[in-house]
């Protein structure tokens, strides 16, 4: 767009200028007397001081309308109505909230988006795989634990029987040793008694003899 400057006269004989942004001299003229539609003032010179210049969002507001209105005779179906679906709503956000966001650049963002998605998608695959490894020898770790164990619990029932075994044996062996011991005490006893038993009659034969002797004499 350009800018133009226009210097003029009032009404009154006084000087004064403006500045427009339009696409032409003629459209620039034309605003001007759009903007002066109720003086008399009089164009002097039109100036071209700018020729990057931005248009106006009332501006753009036009013109979207004129594009819209172009599209919308061609037909629903038609090719540029295809290609504008959307196109037109975003223009309009643009405009009131001075954005510069665009088809293509919504485009790329869900792009990106998409090759994030399937960057994580990867990334929660190879996670997954790496807890599935893990969790299988995981697995082979316990079973060769429980193998281990059952093995060891099988060795130190093994043991356990063994013991029970000998234990039996010793209280076995205990028992006979306590009759026997019994037997023999009983036998000492009664040895025991036939001792003292004789030794009192050898008392009495004695005391029997002494007084046998005592009479003779």
């Amino acid at each position: 767009m350009n800018t133009y400057k226009i210097t003029f006269t009032r009404e009154n004989g006084t000087q004064g200028a403006d500045h427009f942004t339009a696409p032409t001299e003629q459209r620039a003229r034309k605003d001007f007397n759009d903007c002066y539609r109720h003086g008399t003032g009089t164009i002097i010179s039109v100036e071209l001081i700018r020729t990057d210049a931005p248009a106006t969002k009332q501006q753009e507001r036009e013109a979207l309308d004129k594009i819209r209105k172009i599209v919308e005779q061609l037909g629903p179906d038609s090719y540029l109505a295809t290609t504008f679906e959307g196109c037109f709503d975003l223009a309009a956000e643009n405009i009131n909230n001075d954005w510069a966001c665009s088809m293509a650049d919504r485009a790329r963002r869900a792009e990106k988006r998409a090759e994030e998605a399937e960057e994580k998608r990867i990334e929660a695959e190879l996670g997954y795989n790496r807890l599935v490894d893990k969790l299988a020898e995981a697995e082979k770790d316990y079973e060769a634990a429980h193998a281990a164990a059952h093995a060891v619990a099988e060795e130190k029932d093994a043991e356990i029987a063994k013991l029970k075994a000998r234990i039996q044996e010793l209280l076995e062996d205990s028992k006979r040793g306590c009759e026997s011991i019994g037997a023999m005490a009983s036998r000492a006893g009664e040895a025991q008694r036939r001792a003292e038993a004789a030794e009192a009659e050898v008392i009495r034969l004695k005391a029997k003899l002494y007084d046998y002797m005592t009479r003779e004499g």
